[in-house]
């Protein structure tokens, strides 16, 4: 009997610890969802305090990196003004609108700063010329066609004549590792296109016609000292040059032909 009653006691005892851990535990789980609760009364009366105060407003709106694109043009797209709440603008909103209406703009940041919205303009470089409908618009590397701005339309830069994108994709790659190995020489260039046999031609300020051949890039600067050589000493010795053939250059062959005045 004796050993029964012990073992009824620590059963007892045992239980009585359990139920106070849980009780325990429970107590710091309410405790939790209190402080958890009061926390989000607390910010959402600091959200709202933010979003109603009238002390944290739009002042100044600081437009810079504009070359050809005006302030006024972009202040006039931003879908806020002075006097604005500071965190009521949708940043990101108001970025993907402008670059939508703006594609002569190669990308936008805007950022809140104190008191003040900073909008910084990147705008795109035209590396070539296109006509369109009788009009000329601006194209760069990313493949992105854009009305030309202010000094845009004074830029040295050759005009592409193409049949399809992927003509034009062509001539865009062409012409971005020819640069870099013609250093200004590319001012000299009019117009250049892919000719019936899928060969780049390009035409010089003074109309002498150079074809070109296949961009073949492992070989390009190779080719373009070759060419300027032949080029320099061509122009040396006659006033006017009707074209000069590059497209024999693996053969160790270039033509050039004269105008016989």
């Amino acid at each position: 009997m004796l050993k029964k009653k012990r073992y009824v006691y620590r059963c007892v005892s045992t239980n009585y610890l359990c139920s106070g851990k849980k009780s325990k535990k429970f107590l710091k789980l309410f405790l939790c969802f209190i402080v958890f609760f009061f926390l989000c009364f607390i910010c959402k009366k600091l959200v709202n305090f933010v979003y109603e105060s009238d002390k944290i407003v739009i002042k100044n709106i600081e437009v810079i990196g504009t070359k050809n694109i005006t302030k006024a043009e972009i202040r006039e797209l931003l879908p806020f003004k002075i006097g604005d709440n500071l965190f009521k603008v949708n940043l990101s909103e108001a970025e993907n609108e402008i670059r939508r209406l703006k594609p002569e703009l190669k990308n936008i940041i805007i950022n809140r700063n104190y008191q003040k919205i900073k909008v910084k303009l990147y705008e795109r470089v035209p590396e070539a010329f296109i006509v369109s409908e009788n009009e000329i618009f601006g194209i760069d590397f990313d493949d992105v066609i854009f009305p030309l701005r202010g000094f845009m339309n004074t830029i040295k830069v050759p005009k592409l004549f193409y049949k399809s994108n992927y003509e034009r994709k062509k001539l865009l790659s062409f012409i971005k590792s020819f640069k870099s190995v013609c250093n200004d020489f590319i001012e000299n260039i009019y117009e250049m296109k892919i000719s019936s046999t899928r060969d780049i031609v390009f035409i010089m300020n003074d109309n002498t016609i150079i074809f070109w051949g296949t961009e073949r890039f492992e070989h390009l600067a190779n080719k373009f000292k070759k060419f300027q050589k032949i080029y320099t000493d061509a122009m040396s010795k006659y006033k006017r040059l009707e074209y000069i053939d590059m497209t024999l250059y693996n053969l160790g062959r270039a033509v050039v032909k004269p105008i016989k005045m």
